[in-house]
């Protein structure tokens, strides 16, 4: 179980290193690259719950298997795709089996370890998943700089031998008979498709406008089918979210508090390493090593932010770790100016700091604040709403940045006198695909094109990403104002410890299954 959340975090990690190789190993457009890992995170966003539930209903080391295989298969035409549609089908795929697997690994170290070492064993596979997620950009780095059809392959003999130790090692775990479970099954199509909807929308903004019809029909398309979503769970007998759960302030503040972290997290993973590769101009090797004191730190803050909530509530770490997130904007925003990668390691730091303490803090904050039979529901909205904040960060960050620094270039360029015409334009465009998959200072520059604008572009680059972490820090101050606001420390129904950010399902279970139970599974189960 632990092999397989490490497997699925390092693809999440790793993957934005290979993100320029892909799109231009398969023809791609910038504007594509977001969805090579918003492909992934939507079905994750959506199936998180139903993937838990159908655990329960069917069997966790079934569903877990059926899961570990539709991954390894969707990994493996991932790294044979032969174009973007092909990999963004696959992506997608890919994120269902996840969604599958990552729920019911959990229920099941949960259900075979005994109540007095379920927290030492789920704190294993919380750490070490954690140590493999923080490697994720160095190994992407460094196989891309191999091939980056190995970024996606590496992962297909993990999994088989997950698929082996889970055959050998896992017993059955079988439902419990004479309880019936429903599956939401109109929310679950809604929601999905209504996420999406939307999300492609918000992505269509860099090329199209806010006012153009592809975004409008997009964006408003998805709007209609989450109000449709909202009205299917309120008359559902068993709905995929329970909306009362938010009358619950801290349940209510972690859920926001968890949107806007992930939109920070992945939002910004995505970037980054476009910027390392164009403004800066170093390898994908490099950037990958560049990228590790953004991913320390989450390790370390964790076992600290668990300790202050256990004395302090989830008050003062969520504050205290949302300022510590903005002021990483503001030193980021700093060193961008100088175009390396020291002038940017105390925002990195400060970064992987107020990220390992927000999304260590939001799990019990939201969880402890809900009546224990509505763990379950709680535990599955707090991580789909995470999955949620990324894919919109991912869209909107980016949506900014790639705007912004299309304005710069074109007013810099017109400042000069320089006219440019479309055939330049698309002779840049090439330049800049080669400089974001190997960095800019490997690839020659051999037009004039390029000469008279890459100091341009570069400039514009660094103005655009200073616009972006500005942003985040905005995002960063309303979520420590929301934890401020909202967040008491006596509205909480559970103490105990926190042991690291997946603890949401440890406490997963509505109290009729073993897999997502806190208490040990039946001799007959």
């Amino acid at each position: 179980m632990t092999l397989a959340s490490s497997m699925i975090l390092v693809d999440q990690t790793a993957v934005p290193l290979a993100t320029p190789d892909v799109l231009s190993g398969l023809g791609g457009a910038l504007a594509e690259g977001q969805w090579i890992l918003t492909a992934n995170i939507l079905p994750l966003a959506a199936l998180m719950v139903f993937g838990g539930r159908l655990g329960d209903l069917l069997g966790l080391r079934r569903v877990f298997l059926a899961g570990a295989v539709i991954f390894m298969g969707a990994t493996a035409v991932a790294g044979g795709a032969q174009d973007m549609p092909m990999m963004i089908a696959a992506r997608a795929v890919q994120g269902t089996g996840a969604a599958l697997m990552m729920p019911t690994a959990i229920a099941i170290t949960s259900a075979v370890f005994p109540a007095d070492r379920r927290g030492w064993a789920l704190g294993i596979l919380a750490g070490a998943s954690a140590f493999f997620a923080a490697l994720g950009p160095v190994l992407g780095g460094l196989l891309t700089s191999i091939d980056w059809r190995l970024v996606f392959l590496i992962n297909v003999p993990l999994a088989l031998a997950t698929i082996g130790l889970t055959l050998y090692a896992t017993p059955p775990l079988r439902p419990r008979g004479g309880e019936r479970v429903r599956i939401d099954y109109p929310g679950t199509v809604t929601f999905g498709l209504g996420i999406g909807a939307f999300i492609y929308g918000l992505s269509q903004v860099q090329d199209s406008g806010w006012g153009s019809a592809e975004t409008v029909v997009s964006m408003g398309a998805g709007v209609l089918l989450l109000a449709a979503f909202v009205v299917i769970e309120f008359r559902v007998e068993s709905p995929l979210l329970e909306f009362r759960l938010f009358r619950h302030a801290n349940f209510l503040a972690a859920n926001i508090s968890q949107l806007l972290a992930g939109s920070i997290e992945l939002g910004l993973g995505f970037l980054m390493p476009f910027f390392l590769l164009l403004v800066i101009g170093i390898g994908p090797a490099t950037a990958g090593i560049a990228l590790i004191p953004a991913t320390i730190p989450i390790i370390l803050a964790g076992p600290l932010a668990g300790r202050a909530f256990d004395r302090y509530g989830g008050r003062i770490p969520l504050v205290a770790g949302f300022l510590v997130l903005a002021a990483s904007g503001l030193a980021l925003a700093a060193g961008a100016g100088d175009q390396s990668v020291a002038a940017l390691i105390p925002g990195l730091l400060l970064q992987g700091l107020g990220l390992g303490v927000v999304l260590t803090v939001n799990d019990p904050t939201g969880l402890g604040a809900v009546p224990p039979e509505s763990s379950g529901e709680a535990a599955g909205t707090i991580n789909t709403t995470e999955q949620m904040g990324g894919a919109i960060g991912i869209a909107a960050l980016t949506g900014l940045e790639v705007g912004a620094a299309e304005r710069i270039t074109e007013e810099r360029l017109g400042d000069r006198g320089v006219d440019v015409t479309a055939q330049q334009i698309d002779v840049f465009k090439e330049y800049l695909l080669q400089a974001e998959q190997v960095g800019r200072r490997q690839v020659p520059v051999d037009s004039d094109v390029v000469r008279v604008a890459i100091h341009d572009n570069v400039l514009a680059h660094v103005d655009s990403y200073r616009l972006t972490f500005v942003t985040t820090t905005g995002i960063a101050l309303l979520g420590a104002l929301i934890c401020f606001l909202l967040v008491r420390k006596e509205d909480r129904f559970y103490r105990g410890p926190v042991f690291g950010r997946r603890s949401r399902w440890i406490m997963a279970n509505v109290g009729t299954t073993p897999g997502l139970s806190r208490h040990p599974p039946r001799p007959d189960a």
